[in-house]
């Protein structure tokens, strides 16, 4: 079970039905959100890998990708159809939702990305 829903997506097409079945999101706010989890991944792996820091929770990684989308909403027009206030919720909300599944490492994931 994912963020309270019974299913979840298994391929970019899955994703999108299910971005459009479950939010109120814009395509184009998907693809951001989609990008963020995407350049988490990728830039915790490489910090694993040429680094050797070890990713120790899921939570690691949504909360890596909501400082890119926080980031981000910075970026955009605020208001009307900018998006960057809906980012910006988006990413408080995702994150809230991760660190209340893992507890444990809340306090720890929070202050390593505030770190970097």
């Amino acid at each position: 079970m994912a963020l309270g829903m019974n299913t979840r997506p298994m391929n970019f097409s899955q994703y999108f039905w299910w971005m459009a079945h479950f939010t109120t999101l814009s395509r184009n706010l998907q693809v951001v959100a989609l990008v963020a989890v995407c350049w988490a991944i990728w830039k915790l792996r490489n910090r694993a890998c040429f680094e050797h820091k070890l990713i120790r929770s899921p939570a690691e990684i949504v909360c890596y990708a909501c400082s890119f989308l926080k980031y981000w909403a910075g970026l955009r027009p605020g208001g009307g159809g900018g998006g960057g206030d809906l980012l910006r919720q988006g990413a408080a909300m995702l994150q809230e939702e991760a660190l209340g599944l893992h507890p444990a490492q809340a306090k720890t994931d929070v202050a390593r990305i505030l770190d970097n």
